[in-house]
């Protein structure tokens, strides 16, 4: 449920300096933004959300005005959108609080309480955003929200990321060992414009010429990580692949590496780009270890996404009321 990795984004940095447009949102906190049964959600708090994750489109921001000379952002439909960008925030805002509430709806059925510790983390970084972003975030023509208010809302999305939690954790999930055992490689990619010059000699070499002298430089014992640092236009890495996982057998790195035993080089043409392949392991329990954790995650998911399909049918009726969806856009600067 991606939704909910950004309820712990309050603890992460902000980046976007925000200039408002000049409206009163003192008088928010009294009027409704939308209602879930006989809840009620306030303009303050959905206007505090909107605002928040407005942040993260920065650099975007940027790109387009700077490169494709787009002056409305928020305006904009893209690809085969029929809703502006701006509609299609709010859209998901709307959403965070749809999926929240439904959740809080089986709150009793789960250990949702919230620990002293955790209400003085979130008064901690209430305080802590206020300090740092009083001239962005807080001006008083952006979010205008009590601590309370502020407070309550952020507990209300982590009861619910606990209610997530508890779902998945009841999921029986049923990862063999053949499933996860997994093998690690690393490689280098040659690609047609990349060039060496070996030391001691005049002429670059390229291609297969390339490939085939940084595997006798493997072979003769340097590392991978010790050739990007001799060749640092080298393009290097290191992965990992499951045995039974046919989907990523198409790529070169994964089809040579499986054949090789530990410490073994090879090489092999692909396309337009060359790749040498360094076994660093046929049997890496690590590699296994974290397999098993993302699949059994997977399964997790898979077990919640049932299970809330369900809650969400029986979901009371939500409504948006116009005076959120009319909200204007703040623009960066």
């Amino acid at each position: 449920m991606k939704r909910f990795s950004k309820l712990i984004a309050l603890f992460l940095a902000l980046v976007l300096l925000m200039s408002g447009c000049g409206s009163n949102v003192s008088g928010y906190a009294n009027k409704v933004a939308a209602t879930y049964g006989d809840r009620t959600i306030y303009l303050d708090e959905a206007n505090f959300w909107l605002r928040y994750e407005q942040l993260a489109y920065s650099y975007m921001i940027s790109y387009y005005q700077q490169y494709l000379g787009v002056t409305d952002f928020w305006g904009m439909k893209s690809g085969n959108r029929t809703q502006t960008v701006a509609e299609s925030l709010k859209e998901e805002i709307m959403a965070q609080f749809l999926q929240t509430n439904i959740l809080l709806d089986h709150a009793g059925e789960y250990d949702t309480a919230l620990s002293d510790d955790e209400n003085k983390k979130i008064d901690e970084a209430i305080a802590q955003m206020r300090t740092d972003y009083a001239e962005s975030l807080f001006l008083e023509s952006v979010v205008v929200i009590s601590d309370e208010r502020l407070h309550e809302s952020i507990a209300q999305r982590t009861k619910a990321l606990k209610v997530w939690q508890g779902v998945r954790e009841q999921a029986a999930t049923n990862v063999s060992d053949e499933d996860t055992r997994s093998f690690t490689v690393d490689y280098i990619q040659i690609s047609a414009s990349t060039s060496v010059t070996p030391e001691g000699q005049s002429t670059a070499l390229t291609g297969e010429d390339l490939a085939k002298h940084l595997t006798d430089l493997l072979v003769d014992g340097k590392s991978v990580a010790d050739l990007k640092t001799l060749y640092s236009s080298l393009t290097t890495g290191t992965v990992s692949y499951r045995w039974n996982d046919e989907s990523t057998q198409t790529k070169a790195q994964n089809r040579l590496g499986r054949v090789l035993t530990d410490g073994q080089v090879t090489w092999q043409k692909d396309g337009e780009s060359w790749y040498v392949v360094k076994s660093v392991s046929a049997d890496d329990k690590d590699a296994a270890a974290e397999a098993r954790e993302k699949l059994e995650s997977e399964q997790k998911e898979a077990h919640f996404n049932e299970v809330y399909a369900e809650w969400a049918k029986a979901a009371k009726t939500f409504s948006v009321r116009s005076v959120f969806q009319n909200l204007p856009m703040l623009i960066s600067q």
